[in-house]
């Protein structure tokens, strides 16, 4: 049985303003999201995001991806 594989573009963006969470928030990613191929690109405030790997772990690092995204680069007031 042949899994079932391909990519996922997701983007964030930093709503902080901030470079050190920007920094913190990939960080994380790399701590976190060692199953997956990453591919990550920072343009100004927009975080570009690709995953490789089979849809099952895609979608679990989709999940994470949100809480981490949620924890550094919310907006503070």
């Amino acid at each position: 049985m042949k899994k079932s594989t391909g990519k996922k573009k997701i983007t964030f963006y930093n709503y902080s303003r901030s470079l050190d969470n920007v920094i913190k928030f990939l960080e994380a990613i790399q701590k976190k999201i060692n199953f997956l191929d990453l591919y990550v690109i920072v343009e100004g405030p927009e975080i570009k995001i690709t995953i490789r790997g089979s849809r099952d772990l895609q979608y679990l690092a989709t999940q994470k991806l949100k809480e981490l995204a949620e924890q550094f680069l919310k907006e503070s007031l």
